[in-house]
């Protein structure tokens, strides 16, 4: 949706309804001058037909005004310009001709039972006009004046109300980037109208708030990783411990002894990207140079375990490729696509390439019976996929997933 101004859009919308309403009252204020000049026009000339009626004589105020007793005794002229038709009573019929204008109207004369004609002639004539505004000059200095009007209300509808939006929004912008001692000890501006101080009152209560929340989750992740990472270090230290002994132990035993370290280093690189994703502090984030190959080898040996009782091939390149990036994320990132690709991969070609152009893509078949899996919204994979999606995010990578019935294919883009 396309941002709008609010002073512009006010300002557009009186503007288009200041050209309305010179539009409707320049065309009413000629329409009301012809009808006004019309109803005068036939006004004198009733009167004139009166007068010959009474009198037999015209009266000598309106040399312009001719009566005559009947159509044929019109000028032919005249005759020509209206034409014969079935005339009216009372009705003003009007005609033009070069420069001259004619009002012709029937009137009934009780005398003689018939129709007499008034004749009024109007010269055109820019000379003799009075001394004056004509009236499409008036409409356009009334039209001016409109227009004046309009905008010193805009001007004032700006001072009045639009300064103190911008005010608000300008002020919301401050508090964003202030600290949170800063917020709760400035007041409120006030924003002359109570709706705009009410607005400003819950922006801050809000900030606050999210504050207090935020300040309440980086307490809750620092506890967190003490009690997360402590027993799980202590857990590894005596894994290895015990794992020296590895030769003295029962197979059987052995055997659950690898899966237990397993759950333990996946339990810590997964507690651990959790941690990281979460906090605010990217300074921990320093990049450097990192062999990708070198990395996926290392997980998809570290990881095979999860594709023991599968037919899974795995197709890596075997170029070199170095990219700028945190070696601990990139490890993370790696791991669970490994992971996620091997566990829930169905028989077949797992393919792993990267180009720089493209970035790093992971293809794996999925089973086409697996409901699971082939949920359209659903990841289907996992915390591992979320977390992958979550961590480019966090670093600003662009994770493309695309899923059909028989392929899963996840692509890191902006990886360079």
């Amino acid at each position: 949706m396309l941002s709008r101004s609010i002073s512009r859009y006010i300002s557009l919308q009186i503007a288009l309804l200041v050209s309305a309403i010179l539009l409707v009252f320049y065309y009413m204020i000629t329409v009301v001058y012809d009808w006004g000049l019309d109803d005068s026009v036939h006004y004198f000339m009733t009167l004139e037909a009166q007068s010959y009626i009474e009198h037999g004589t015209p009266a000598a105020s309106n040399t312009s005004i001719t009566v005559y007793p009947t159509y044929d005794a019109l000028p032919q002229p005249i005759q020509q310009v209206f034409g014969n038709q079935a005339w009216k009573e009372e009705e003003l019929y009007y005609q033009s001709q070069d420069d001259q204008f004619f009002y012709l109207m029937p009137y009934f004369n009780s005398s003689t039972d018939q129709l007499l004609f008034i004749l009024h002639t109007n010269y055109e004539d820019h000379d003799n006009e009075m001394v004056g505004l004509s009236i499409g000059e008036i409409a356009s200095l009334l039209a001016l004046a409109i227009v004046v009007l309009s905008i010193g209300v805009i001007r004032n509808l700006g001072w009045s109300l639009i300064k103190p939006i911008k005010a608000l929004h300008e002020w919301n912008r401050q508090i964003s980037s202030q600290s949170q001692t800063a917020k709760s000890a400035d007041p409120v501006p006030d924003f002359r109208f109570n709706e705009l101080n009410e607005a400003a009152e819950q922006i801050r209560h809000s900030v606050m708030e999210l504050n207090q929340r935020n300040d309440k989750e980086k307490q809750f992740l620092r506890v967190l990783s003490h009690e997360l990472r402590t027993p799980l270090a202590i857990t590894k230290a005596s894994l290895e411990l015990i794992n020296k002994t590895n030769s003295q132990l029962d197979p059987k035993l052995a055997n659950k002894l690898n899966k237990i370290e397993r759950a333990n280093a996946n339990m810590c690189a997964t507690s651990e990207v959790l941690l990281w994703l979460w906090s605010d502090d990217l300074t921990q984030f320093n990049t450097q140079q990192v062999e990708l190959n070198e990395i996926i080898k290392q997980e998809l040996e570290s990881n095979q375990y999860l594709a023991a009782n599968k037919s899974v091939n795995v197709s890596l390149f075997e170029h070199e490729a170095f990219i700028e990036a945190n070696p601990v994320l990139v490890q993370l990132l790696v791991r669970n696509l490994v992971r996620n690709a091997l566990q829930y991969s169905a028989d077949g070609n797992i393919s792993i390439d990267f180009q720089p152009d493209s970035g790093l893509t992971l293809i794996n078949p999925i089973a086409s019976l697996d409901s699971s899996i082939n949920e359209p919204d659903d990841y289907g994979y996992g915390i591992g996929l979320y977390l992958v999606t979550t961590l480019c995010e966090k670093m600003n990578w662009k994770c493309v997933i695309q899923q059909d019935m028989e392929q899963f294919q996840v692509c890191i883009k902006t990886i360079r």
